[in-house]
C-alpha cells in the first residue's frame, strides 16, 4: 500500500495529526477541514481513498453533502466515513448513499488498515471491471460479455458472421439466443438489410406457411388481397426463425424444400420466388430428442445445423452475472429516473449464488424490480429477490393460516437480518445491538433462518 494517497476530510485538526503520524509510514497524506476546501482540492487531486467524517459542525456543509458531491464525480473514489457512535443513523444515510463503509474514530489501527486494503480491492476491482465492460463494449458492441464461455461463443459468432451459412443457435429459454442472432446479422455482409424475427410455436398452424411465404389474392377465404410472407420482408438481410423446433410438422416439410431449394411460393401461386436471405434458427428444445419422439424431422434438422452455437444456462457463465447485473441497473436506473449507483456486496454475493431458472431474462427482472424498491443509492438486500421470496405467500390459493403466516415472517426477519448484517460488516455482536435484541438471540435466529453472517464481512 505504500505510495497510496489517502484524503483525510475532517475539521477536527488534531485527530487528522494523529491520523497522519500513525499512518505516514504506509500512505501518502492530503486533508482538508470543510467541505468546500475539500471539493476544491478533488478538482486537481485524485485520491486513492478518502476518509471523511460524518459531522463537521454546526453550520459546515455535512459530511453527507461532501459524500453526494464525491459520488457525482467520474471513477470517484472509495469513500469511508469516520464516525463517533451517537452518528448511527447518518452513518447508515452514508452507506445507502455509496459510502464504502465506516470506521469509528476509536478504532484500532490493525481495523481501519484492513478496511482501506479491503476499500483499495475495491476500487481496483471496480475499475478493472469498468476496463474489461469498454473492452467489451468495444467487442461486442450491446453484447455484455464477463465469462470465458461467452467469449469463446463470440469468436464463433466471428467466424460465420461473414458467410450466409445457415445458424442454429440452442439454449434454454432466456438465455439470450435473438441477441446472439442479432449479433451475428449486425456483422454480416447483409447487416444494412431488415432483420425479420418469427417465433414459429407462437403462429398457428393453420396460417403459419402464410406467414412465412405470404399468399396471393383468393388463395383461401379471407384473402381478399396478396401479402409478402416473413420471406420476403427479410430479403436482403436475415430471416430469424426462432422456437423453430415448436413448428408444425407440415411446415417443416416445406421450410426443408425453402432450405434445400433456395426458393419458394406464395400460397395459392406455382411460381418460384428466389431466396434472397439469410437464415438463422433457434430452439430451447433439445431438438435431438425431438427426433426421437417424432416431433421434428431429422433432414430438416440437418439442413439446419450447419454451423451450431449453443448458450449456457446464465448460472454456467458466472462471469456474465455482474457484469449483466450492473447494465440492467443502468438501464432500468435512467428509464426509472433513480440515482442508484450499484449493488451492495451482499447482493453481489446473492447474485452469483443465485438459481437463475430463467436465465438473463430473469436477471434482468429481478434488478429491474428491484430498482423500483429501492430507496437509497445502492441495492442492498432487501431491495431484492423479494418476488422468489414471497411466492409460497402469495399463491392463487391461500393454504392454512399459520403456515402462509410462518412464510412472510420468516421473509421480514430474513430481509431485515440481513439489512442489519450488511450494515454492520458482519459484526454479529453489532448487529443484535442495532437490532435491540441480545447476542445469542440474534445468532440463533440467523441459524434457524440459514443466514452465514460471514457473507456480509468486508
Amino acid at each position: 500500500m505504500v505510495g497510496t494517497r489517502l484524503f483525510i476530510i475532517d475539521d477536527d485538526i488534531r485527530y487528522c495529526q494523529d491520523l497522519e503520524l500513525m499512518l505516514s509510514g504506509k500512505f501518502c497524506f492530503d486533508m482538508a477541514h470543510n467541505g468546500p476546501e475539500a471539493l476544491e482540492h478533488l478538482k486537481s487531486n485524485h485520491p486513492d481513498i478518502i476518509l471523511l467524517d460524518v459531522d463537521l459542525g454546526v453550520g459546515k456543509m455535512s459530511g453527507l453533502e461532501i459524500l453526494e458531491n464525491i459520488r457525482a464525480m467520474d471513477d470517484a473514489p472509495p469513500v469511508i466515513m469516520l464516525s463517533g457512535n451517537q452518528e448511527v443513523v447518518t452513518v447508515v444515510e452514508a452507506i445507502k448513499m455509496g459510502a464504502f463503509h465506516y470506521a469509528t474514530k476509536q478504532a484500532d489501527l490493525p481495523q481501519l488498515l484492513n478496511l482501506v486494503e479491503k476499500a483499495l480491492t475495491s476500487r481496483d476491482s471496480s475499475r478493472a471491471l469498468a476496463a474489461h465492460r469498454g473492452e467489451v463494449v468495444r467487442l461486442t458492441g450491446s453484447f455484455i460479455a464477463g465469462d470465458t464461455s461467452t467469449h469463446h461463443m463470440l469468436d464463433k459468432i466471428d467466424r460465420v458472421a461473414p458467410t450466409d451459412a445457415t445458424v442454429l443457435i440452442t439454449g434454454e429459454s432466456g438465455t439470450g439466443k435473438e441477441m446472439v442472432a442479432r449479433r451475428i446479422h449486425h456483422c454480416s455482409d447483409v447487416s444494412e438489410g431488415p432483420f425479420v424475427a418469427i417465433n414459429c410455436g407462437a403462429v398457428p398452424g393453420e396460417i403459419i406457411e402464410s406467414e412465412m411465404f405470404g399468399h396471393s389474392r383468393g388463395a383461401f377465404t379471407g384473402a381478399d388481397r396478396q401479402r409478402v410472407g416473413k420471406f420476403e420482408m427479410a430479403s436482403g438481410g436475415t430471416l430469424f426463425l426462432d422456437e423453430i423446433g415448436d413448428s408444425p410438422m407440415a411446415f417443416q416439410v416445406k421450410l426443408l424444400r425453402v432450405l434445400g431449394e433456395r426458393v419458394f411460393s406464395r400460397v395459392g401461386e406455382n411460381s418460384d420466388i428466389p431466396v434472397k436471405t439469410r437464415i438463422i434458427a433457434a430452439t430451447s428444445k433439445d431438438l435431438e430428442q425431438a427426433i426421437e419422439d417424432g416431433d421434428f424431422r431429422p433432414e430438416l434438422y440437418y439442413r439446419l445445423n450447419i454451423y451450431r452455437i449453443h448458450l449456457l444456462p446464465l448460472n454456467e457463465r458466472p462471469g456474465d452475472i455482474l457484469p449483466l447485473a450492473d447494465n440492467f441497473l443502468q438501464v432500468a436506473a435512467s428509464r426509472f429516473r433513480k440515482d442508484i449507483h450499484g449493488f451492495s456486496d451482499a447482493v453481489k454475493k446473492r447474485l452469483l449464488s443465485h438459481e437463475w431458472v430463467g436465465n438473463v431474462r430473469h436477471l434482468g427482472n429481478e434488478v429491474e424490480r428491484a430498482v423500483l424498491n429501492c430507496q437509497g443509492k445502492v441495492i442492498g438486500v432487501g431491495d431484492i429477490f423479494q418476488s422468489s421470496l414471497s411466492g409460497s405467500a402469495q399463491a392463487e390459493t391461500p393454504g392454512l393460516y399459520d403456515d402462509d403466516k410462518l412464510i412472510v415472517t420468516q421473509k421480514w426477519q430474513r430481509d431485515y437480518l440481513s439489512a442489519r448484517l450488511e450494515l454492520c460488516g458482519g459484526n454479529i455482536t453489532e448487529a443484535a445491538k442495532a437490532s435491540g435484541m441480545p447476542r445469542q438471540s440474534f445468532q440463533r435466529l440467523l441459524k434457524s433462518l440459514n443466514i452465514e453472517a460471514e457473507d456480509f464481512r468486508i
